[in-house]
């Protein structure tokens, strides 16, 4: 007769220790971040504020201003009725892609959406919102423990203080994917740094379905995966899975429209296309001819910031996932067709551009740090109110 004494096997063992282990390292990791998140929630807090206080004023509620403006309406679409249903929003379906033009916008975060609509008695807007308000915190524990992998706490902070205190900062609430994209990226930045190549290629699968952007992530984990050494599975298999996200949605996308042309017609539907930065050049001119709006003035401003802010991160050497990322993430926002004014909304998931300046602040002295953070959040403030309140109908 066999006797159970309620030991577990070697096997159960191991798992539990390693998932032990997994539970210490999340714990230690948000323990370190405390002071970062903390500091987000101070950002987050202050814009939504001044934005509440400035919707006020206007004949835009701010549930209006953050949940159901211009793209904010296809992803809420896309999350209540699926796709296919472009035909019901005014202005759209008439083109090559037909009622398929809803396509356009990639299915993860709709996608999440509605998962939690289903549970969450808030309505699709609420359900959004509170989604993107989760995922930018996500987004600021990723990019804390990327800028502290790379140069310790103090920059780590600042990295994360100057994200949330961006001209552009109130994309980070709003009902779009860019904080869920920007959570995604830090996180496989995160890994690809620390040597962990499957989990970034999962992260990278999930970023290709959240934006076209995911292209940014996919290749840096390919590279990052070729110049590993020693070579094995592992890199094979990161190599294979990372694009699986972004190919199987283009796949898909084709099989919908019945051509495998199908996601690029719906593009073109859009008039979006390689355009080597020429629509830049001429926001460029039209900026400097004067008679321009005072949102395309300052989305000229950031365009031509991140440029800046590229060459001197690639000045100072970074690994080669942050290269990689950073460069894609570029050379797609300022290279593909656009109005200029929705660039720095591409340009927000680019936190790695922001690398130089917070290693140079965590070196400023206190008086002159303080400074810089509250100029910063006056222009941050100030520039979010007046775009999202009446600044710019696409």
């Amino acid at each position: 007769m066999t006797v159970d004494t309620g030991a577990k096997s070697g096997p159960a063992v191991l798992q539990e220790s390693r998932r032990s282990v997994l539970v210490r390292r999340v714990a230690s990791s948000l323990r370190g971040a405390r002071p970062a998140l903390l500091g987000y929630l101070a950002c987050k807090v202050m814009g939504i504020a001044w934005l509440a206080m400035k919707s006020a004023g206007s004949d835009k509620p701010l549930s209006t201003s953050l949940g159901y403006v211009w793209d904010a309406q296809w992803y809420l679409g896309i999350a209540q009725n699926g796709y296919g249903h472009a035909d019901l929003v005014p202005g759209y379906g008439g083109g090559p892609a037909g009622r398929w033009q809803d396509l356009a916008f990639f299915p993860l975060y709709p996608g999440v959406v509605r998962a939690f609509g289903e549970i969450l008695p808030m309505g699709a807007v609420g359900t959004a919102l509170l989604i993107t308000c989760v995922s930018s915190f996500v987004a600021a524990w990723g990019i804390h423990a990327l800028g502290t992998a790379l140069h310790g706490e103090r920059v780590g902070l600042l990295l994360v203080l100057l994200w949330g205190l961006l001209p552009q900062a109130f994309i980070q609430s709003m009902a779009y994917p860019e904080a869920m994209f920007t959570a995604l990226s830090a996180w496989a930045l995160y890994a690809l740094v620390t040597r962990r190549l499957i989990p970034a290629s999962l992260l990278a699968v999930a970023a290709g379905l959240t934006r076209p952007l995911g292209i940014a992530v996919v290749a840096a984990v390919v590279v990052t995966a070729v110049l590993a050494s020693p070579r094995g599975r592992r890199t094979l298999a990161a190599v294979l899975i990372a694009p699986l996200g972004l190919l199987g949605y283009v796949v898909w996308v084709g099989w919908c429209m019945g051509r495998p042309t199908g996601y690029f017609d719906v593009q073109r539907d859009w008039n979006t296309r390689v355009d080597f930065g020429q629509s830049v050049v001429q926001a460029v001119n039209r900026v400097a001819a004067g008679h321009v709006s005072a949102v395309e003035q300052v989305s000229v401003l950031i365009v031509i910031a991140g440029l800046v802010l590229l060459w001197t991160l690639l000045s100072s050497r970074p690994p080669a996932a942050v290269v990689v990322f950073t460069l894609v993430l570029v050379a797609m926002a300022v290279g593909v067709s656009g109005f200029v004014q929705i660039k720095p909304r591409f340009l927000l998931p680019g936190f790695t551009l922001l690398l130089p300046a917070a290693t140079a602040l965590a070196k400023a002295r206190p008086a002159s740090l303080a400074v810089t953070l509250v100029a910063l959040a006056g222009v941050s403030l100030t520039y979010g109110a007046y775009f999202v309140t009446s600044g710019y109908t696409p």
